[in-house]
């Protein structure tokens, strides 16, 4: 019951927190490990969902990492909007997507 009311909360929140208009933005995300990799990118990619108005993600690989780059590959799949960058091309995904 606790965890009802503090989804119901949350939902509130965003409701009224929400921008309004035609603005965009880009959320971008720096994972710095496998492991937390999938969770970070899939809360971000709700986050950018809810707040629509033609927002995107973009995944900051720090590294060659090709267990980073593989998860995030896969999640482009699941949210079109997702984009990978590396460190050096950070600034020209962001104008692309602005």
């Amino acid at each position: 019951m606790i965890l009802g009311a503090a989804e119901l909360v949350r939902l509130i929140t965003f409701w009224a927190t929400r921008p309004i208009g035609g603005q965009r933005m880009a959320l971008v995300v720096a994972p710095a490990g496998e492991d937390d990799c999938e969770a970070m990118v899939r809360a971000a990619a709700e986050r950018v969902r809810w707040m629509g108005c033609g927002s995107s993600l973009i995944c900051l690989l720090p590294e060659e990492n090709p267990e980073l780059s593989s998860i995030c590959r896969f999640l482009q799949l699941q949210y079109p909007y997702l984009r990978v960058s590396k460190k050096e091309d950070l600034l020209y995904h962001i104008w692309e997507e602005l």
